[in-house]
């Protein structure tokens, strides 16, 4: 057996059963015979997108937001020492764990018919699916791991170029789909859930009014937000106590390491 790095203690995607067998266990047992495990911080970000798709179907899960000091101790096993992670219990002792958002979106989107209704589709709305994801990074790398007096100029360049060639982009693709509040079709898709929460995700940093202000210039894309806020599935999950939590989480997370000190002092000045 592989030697644990210290401190940091893994899963293995090696298992007792065949690759075979977890394959023929997942396309002949139902969602409803499943019980998912998710494991993220409690924050919304990267995980959000797993908990919609969760509560959108309805299946049996827990969502699980280990403490700092559960991951400090090694006490949350990981693949890759970075969450989410997710466990997927089935009958008769079958289960198996998987890692990294996009993985685990896509699968649950599969499992949850919100990955279109063909290989091309699916192949399309995991397109779309994957840009949004590069933007976040991009969103980390441009204007969060910089310096503190780089901060505002990184941040306005970042509003001013990236973030706007992205909606320019995908206002383009939506448009061309018919401005109707859905990336592929007239359908809920994996990548109109994944965009509400990226939207989701920049009202949390501190410049969230001006990066909002920047996504409602482009209707096709503004309509999908809409869109999603309208899916009976999900009105009583973002209604509870516990998304607020999370939202918390990023909000006051974001506050504390992307704050532009500009603006501080701008604000102790009026």
């Amino acid at each position: 057996m592989a030697v644990q790095p210290a401190g940091r203690p893994k899963f293995s995607f090696q298992s007792k059963h065949s690759s075979a067998e977890i394959s023929k266990f997942l396309a002949e047992t139902d969602n409803k015979d499943l019980f998912f495990s998710l494991s993220y911080w409690e924050i919304a970000a990267v995980g959000s997108t797993a908990r919609d798709l969760l509560e959108y179907a309805g299946v049996k899960h827990e969502k699980l937001a280990p403490t700092y000091a559960e991951w400090s101790a090694g006490n949350v096993p990981t693949a890759f020492s970075v969450m989410p992670c997710l466990k997927v219990k089935g009958p008769n002792g079958m289960e198996f764990n998987m890692a990294e958002s996009e993985v685990i979106d896509t699968f649950l989107a599969e499992r949850f018919g919100l990955l279109g209704n063909n290989a091309w589709e699916a192949m399309t709305i995991r397109t779309f699916y994957t840009n949004m994801q590069y933007l976040r990074e991009r969103t980390f790398t441009e204007t969060l791991w910089v310096s503190d007096s780089e901060k505002k100029k990184a941040r306005d360049q970042f509003l001013s170029h990236s973030l706007r060639k992205f909606l320019e982009d995908h206002e383009f693709h939506l448009q061309e789909n018919g401005c109707n509040g859905h990336y592929v079709g007239d359908k809920l898709s994996l990548a109109d859930l994944h965009l509400a929460n990226i939207i989701h995700f920049y009202g949390t940093v501190p410049w969230a009014k001006m990066a909002l202000e920047e996504f409602k210039k482009y209707e096709a894309v503004w309509k999908v937000k809409e869109t999603v806020e309208h899916v009976t599935e999900l009105d009583e999950w973002h209604a509870s106590d516990e998304f607020k939590r999370y939202e918390k989480g990023s909000l006051d997370y974001y506050t504390k390491n992307c704050t532009v000190p500009e603006d501080v002092a701008d604000k102790k000045e009026v």
